[in-house]
């Protein structure tokens, strides 16, 4: 846990944090694959509650803890850094995330007190962005480059010829649902612009409808839940490596079942 925080706290000025904390052990690098591949703990407790267990724990009087947080601005910062210091050996991220994910809102405190006890600051700020369902607001960038690289068959609906852009679907009882809209910068690009042209069946101002027929291979770094999105998920670092010619797009189910 401790090396897992000081990767993400070092990204921003040293570019080779990731790779030096590849070489961890391998139980806590699938922990981060998985993590950052979107595979987050539900929310426990909201940092309001989080800030004010905190503030239990340290004995912090109701003055202090809002002078604290005026300073910091940040509920899960404030947290951390009023709890006492560590009293016992630091667990590694697995152990951190199958507590967390093994954990209810029941037990959500009994679980933070306990992780806080043997966490130092900047661990204990990581663990309270994971337990507040906060997270994602920390690394984004980071997804791609430890996560595990996965593909799916994805169908072409909609063309934006200045780009150009394609809108990617899959299929949910027999109607197409978009996943992704991506560039398209394949070798292929002008013969794909030519079908497109001959076969665009209706107009949306520069968006040109295309029949769902032209397949193409979407590789991505995880995938995580979107209710925004009709199709329920969002792909993360999505980009086309490939067009087939004779292809059969991925029901979505597939995709949902991964998130």
């Amino acid at each position: 846990m401790i090396g897992f925080a000081a990767m993400l706290a070092a990204m921003a000025s040293d570019k080779t944090a990731l790779a030096r904390y590849e070489g961890v052990p391998g139980a806590d690098l699938d922990a981060a694959r998985r993590l950052l591949a979107g595979q987050r703990p539900k929310r426990l407790a909201t940092l309001d509650t989080i800030l004010n267990w905190a503030a239990a724990v340290a004995v912090v009087p109701d003055f202090l803890l809002a002078a604290s947080l005026a300073v910091s601005g940040d509920r899960a910062e404030t947290a951390a850094l009023i709890l006492p210091p560590p009293a016992g050996p630091a667990p590694g991220l697995a152990e951190v995330l199958r507590r967390l994910h093994g954990a209810t809102p029941v037990t959500a405190h009994a679980t933070l007190l306990d992780l806080w006890a043997r966490l130092p600051v900047r661990e204990n700020f990581v663990v309270n962005r994971l337990a507040s369902g906060t997270f994602r607001s920390l690394a984004p960038t980071l997804r791609p480059a430890l996560a595990d690289k996965q593909s799916l068959h994805a169908v072409m609906v909609l063309v934006q010829p200045s780009g150009p852009e394609i809108t990617l679907a899959l299929w949910r009882d027999g109607a197409t649902v978009p996943v992704a809209r991506l560039a398209l910068t394949l070798p292929q690009t002008p013969e794909i612009m030519a079908w497109v042209r001959a076969n665009t069946t209706k107009r949306y101002g520069p968006l040109r409808q295309v029949p769902a027929v032209q397949v193409f291979v979407v590789e991505y770094d995880g995938v995580s839940q979107n209710l925004r999105r009709k199709s329920g998920v969002e792909l993360h670092n999505p980009r086309v490596v490939a067009w087939l010619r004779d292809g059969v797009a991925d029901p979505l189910s597939r995709l949902v079942a991964a998130e």
